[in-house]
């Protein structure tokens, strides 16, 4: 049978070797766009130095991504819908491939910033792309477990960014480093266009003009309704503090740095390795058997906030399994793009996506940014040269109380999908 033909019949099970080759690319383009998300979190104290950045100015530059990948989302989710998702994700990537490589050669910071912006820009499509290529491929009830292993490939992205990225800026500096991401996005791009099944939906093709009315179809659905708040809330708290402020936490809080710095610092993305993996094999196993995965996913949540408290109140007992627990209750979630999906038309998958997306990505912006002007404005000093931990502590506070309100917004939400499954 043809790849078009699989694509218009039913999802059923998939050979080892179109897994494989479904898998591969898209793991590769994503892979590489976490660890560029992530990379500036070791990479701070050389941006810092060499560009005389203080706390707000770090925050706003690291944020530039998050704002261009928010922005690129629903334009974005649009094409996923009309045209094959891998090669919509190749084209974009060679954005985020000049972007890369303008970073690595900056000399001012106008530079950084229009370099991290089109980073943000052409990887802004590299996980949606992949799930609306599973949406296409694997029936709903497989869909948890796969979106939870691209999650973990993302998730050793991040790793990427702690250890290794510390000693290859170490080694190499961090130009050479962020030209070393340039040439991995330029082989995923050409992964892209040669390796995947046709990636393109058989649903009939909706105009662009439409997307209005597709995204009020989502917010017309109760469960989304409910989720995205606190949904966006807590990934953007996650990877706001993994990609940026856990490093500069662990400075200037607990007091680390070199490699006791980064051997803490990667203990929150191996939580999320395991927490993707088992979130998403807990969700799946949950569905199949007809239960309410909302519920699980909303405890882990909850877990998630409670992690916020040792920060707010500077503790530095148990840093390690403290960043461990951050990263494996905040990788739940993830589980809410595979959970809402079956809500959705199949021919507006793409949007849904994108739009639970640009609300997460929007949420690290703001929140990324946010955390800067605190810490900033608690400074030691009116220069702004040293950080005071009192910034911290009233930051981390306020996400704390803002992630328990919305919590209370998402708890009535239920996943009727697994109980209708089941009947």
């Amino acid at each position: 049978m043809s790849d078009v033909a699989s694509v218009i019949a039913p999802p059923r099970l998939l050979s080892s070797t179109l897994l494989l080759r479904l898998f591969a690319p898209f793991s590769a383009a994503y892979f590489t766009s976490v660890l560029l998300r992530n990379v500036n979190a070791v990479a701070a104290p050389e941006l810092v130095r060499d560009f005389a950045l203080n706390p707000a100015d770090l925050g706003l530059l690291t944020s530039l991504y998050f704002m261009a990948f928010t922005l690129a989302q629903l334009p974005l989710g649009s094409l996923l819908d009309r045209f094959d998702s891998a090669r919509v994700n190749g084209m974009a990537l060679i954005v985020a491939a000049a972007g890369t490589a303008l970073f690595s050669v900056a000399q001012n910071t106008v530079m950084l910033g229009v370099g991290r912006a089109l980073i943000g820009l052409g990887v802004g499509v590299c996980l949606m792309s992949s799930l609306r290529a599973f949406s296409i491929w694997l029936p709903s009830a497989q869909q948890p477990m796969a979106n939870g292993v691209m999650f973990a490939v993302g998730t050793l992205g991040a790793i990427a960014a702690t250890v290794p990225a510390q000693w290859a800026i170490a080694s190499f500096g961090w130009r050479m480093v962020f030209m070393g991401c340039a040439a991995l996005i330029a082989f995923s791009v050409i992964a892209l266009f040669v390796v995947p099944p046709s990636c393109r939906s058989q649903a009939p093709a909706t105009a662009l003009v439409s997307m209005r009315s597709a995204l009020g179809h989502v917010w017309r659905t109760g469960q989304a309704r409910r989720a995205f708040p606190a949904v966006a809330f807590a990934a953007g708290v996650m990877w706001a503090v993994q990609s940026l402020w856990a490093g500069p936490w662990l400075s200037n809080v607990a007091g680390l740095s070199g490699d006791a710095l980064a051997n803490t610092l990667i203990c929150m993305p191996v939580g999320m390795l395991v927490g993707n993996l088992f979130h998403g094999w807990t969700t799946g196993r949950l569905r199949a058997a007809g239960k309410d995965g909302f519920v699980y996913n909303r405890w882990m949540m909850f877990a998630f906030a409670l992690s916020l408290i040792p920060f707010a109140l500077k503790s530095t007992l148990a840093l390690q399994p403290l960043f461990f627990a951050f990263g494996f209750f905040g990788a739940a979630t993830n589980n809410y793009f595979a959970l809402l999906a079956p809500y959705y038309p199949k021919e507006i998958v793409g949007r849904a996506n994108a739009a639970l997306n640009m609300a997460l990505f929007a949420a690290i912006f703001f929140l990324q940014w946010g955390i800067g002007v605190v810490v900033n404005f608690y400074r030691a000093d009116a220069s702004g040269a040293a950080v005071s931990a009192e910034g911290f502590a009233v930051a981390f506070a306020a996400l704390f109380v803002l992630q328990v309100a919305l919590l209370a917004w998402l708890w009535p939400a239920r996943d009727n999908v697994a109980h209708d499954n089941h009947a």
